[in-house]
């Protein structure tokens, strides 16, 4: 049986969850949109619960932590371990993966579903199946979105250019690390024809920032991308 539910993973640094306000909105809007509930949880409450739910994970203090918030669509919520980082906050990873594009679009637009999560799976294997680690999302007019289901970010100069989108949790952390990080930033389609003529590209999401090191066999900076990550954190600093 496949079930239908919403996600959100929240970053757990010093054992204290990140954005949940936020992340709390988010499934919020998407119940009421998708499933027609109500989902209004005490957000001190949750981040109490959150922290809790780390805590019986047994996550080391020294690093960050991952919790998963799953909404079902008759309003239950449930909370699970989402892993733990290498790093203690958000950062710029280590890992630089390659990537390729892959055409498809996703099922019931941008909401945060199991089915949005399960199309990036596919996505990703095709990646897989190309010699790539990562699949950024093209749609049929050939506009890139996503990197596997993260907001994707190409760099030229100092300019961050991205394809407009409806905001996430993560999308809009980024778009004020970029500002933080006073760097210009260009919302205007992106599309995949451009992607060889960009210095760098990178994705954020629960973990931090993610540059990549090849798309399609070119190579890639991460200079901006660290720049980014820096300013990220330093917002909770």
């Amino acid at each position: 049986m496949t079930e239908l539910f919403l996600y959100q993973t929240v970053h757990v640094c010093g054992g204290q969850p990140r954005l949940v306000e936020a992340h709390a909105a988010r499934l919020t809007e998407a119940a009421r949109t998708l499933f027609g509930c109500r989902y209004a949880p005490d957000v001190r409450q949750l981040e109490a619960r959150i922290a809790a739910a780390a805590k019986a994970e047994r996550y080391p203090q020294s690093v960050s932590g991952f919790v998963r918030i799953e909404l079902t669509a008759d309003g239950a919520e449930r909370l699970c371990g989402g892993g733990v980082s290498y790093y203690d906050g958000y950062a710029l990873r280590s890992l630089r993966p390659d990537a390729c594009a892959v055409c498809y679009d996703l099922p019931m637009a941008e909401l945060p579903t199991s089915a949005r999560e399960t199309a990036t799976l596919l996505a990703r294997r095709q990646a897989e199946l190309a010699g790539a680690e990562t699949a950024i999302r093209c749609d049929h007019d050939g506009i890139c979105h996503t990197a596997d289901d993260a907001p994707l970010f190409a760099v030229r100069g100092t300019t961050v250019c991205t394809t407009p989108a409806p905001p996430s949790v993560e999308r809009t952390l980024a778009l004020r690390a970029i500002e933080a990080a006073r760097l210009e930033l260009s919302e205007e389609p992106l599309a995949r024809e451009m992607l060889p003529r960009m210095d760098e590209l990178f994705y954020a999401d629960h973990r931090g920032i993610t540059a990549l090191a090849h798309f399609e066999g070119i190579p890639y900076m991460a200079l901006i991308a660290e720049r980014v990550a820096k300013a990220m954190e330093e917002l909770f600093g």
